[in-house]
């Protein structure tokens, strides 16, 4: 692909280029810094499906609605014609204001304890459009079978195959929990809130990534932010305060609170294991899928922790 850098400008009204470098990226797309005469901006590229521009506008008025309510983050920035998405080359871009700072680790309680803070806040709008859809499967549903993709990795020799295998029973046994758990009565969420999608930096932190927004249970949604701390007692009571304080009032109640977190975490280790082994995507993307399998399978916890996690809540 050509350098998208001059389209960009002229697309969003930004000046001249002066700059353009990445800066990140995930399984679904890459960030880069847009550095031109009018300033500088972040540039989200999307891998593979084009984000919908209706779903955008959703989205926009929810993080104002959320923006007014005191959480900071990154201003979306329109096209010169009116839109947010445009498209170079069979590829998705959007355009941010450039929020300074550094992305912070899973395991810092005060940085989630500040995520709660904001998932409070926000869960206390109880913001809803109208006509909102059931919230997708993803968050809720796990279809996958777990002996047949373990097989397939051991036919394809790749390095996790064999911790996949010995994961398989407690796969299923977590994918039953998350089949059996209701869906629950959802409002608009920001549905992706974790530690690595904050900027801090010394003048504070921002929240960023709101492109997963949408409709989900307050507490599938808390559950999912406490994953990263099963087996801290202390940091899950603080975390939960910090969410109480400003003003969630999501129940947690049991293992099957953290339904949610399991659907992504198994969701995601389901799609980037086949993605590791497609020989038809670019090495990068097969190089950064098998990385993240073997971060996955480190992080599945068994529901004995699952348990008690939530009774250290709940005390």
């Amino acid at each position: 692909m050509t350098d998208p850098s001059v389209e960009l400008a002229l697309r969003f009204g930004v000046g001249e280029v002066r700059g353009f470098r990445q800066v990140g990226r995930g399984a679904m797309g890459a960030v880069w810094r847009l550095d031109s005469s009018a300033g500088t901006f972040a540039a989200k590229e999307a891998f593979w499906e084009p984000p919908v521009e209706e779903h955008v506008l959703q989205e926009v008025a929810f993080r104002n609605a959320c923006a007014a309510a005191g959480v900071p983050s990154p201003q979306p920035l329109a096209a010169t014609t009116g839109e947010y998405v445009v498209d170079l080359e069979g590829l998705a871009w959007r355009l941010f204001e450039w929020c300074d700072g550094e992305v912070v680790d899973h395991g810092d309680v005060p940085t989630t304890a500040w995520v709660a803070a904001q998932m409070g806040t926000i869960h206390a709008l109880a913001w809803t459009t109208g006509d909102d859809p059931e919230p997708d499967d993803w968050y809720g549903v796990v279809d996958v079978d777990w002996p047949a993709l373990a097989a397939a990795a051991g036919a394809a020799q790749v390095d996790w195959a064999a911790d996949l295998k010995q994961l398989t029973p407690r796969l299923a046994e977590l994918a039953e929990l998350v089949n059996s758990t209701p869906i629950g009565d959802p409002v608009w969420c920001h549905r992706d809130l974790k530690n690595t999608n904050v900027l801090r930096a010394a003048a504070g932190r921002t929240l960023v990534d709101w492109d997963n927004v949408g409709p989900l249970a307050p507490w599938r949604e808390l559950g999912d932010l406490l994953m990263h701390h099963l087996t801290n007692e202390t940091g899950l009571r603080a975390i939960t305060a910090a969410y109480r304080e400003a003003g969630g009032t999501a129940v947690v109640d049991g293992p099957a609170t953290f339904a949610t977190g399991l659907a992504i975490s198994l969701n995601f280790l389901h799609g980037q294991a086949t993605a590791a082994m497609d020989e038809q995507l670019q090495p990068a993307h097969r190089e950064y899928a098998a990385s993240t399998v073997l971060a996955l399978l480190a992080s599945i916890p068994d529901l004995q922790t699952l348990e008690r996690a939530s009774q250290a809540v709940r005390r």
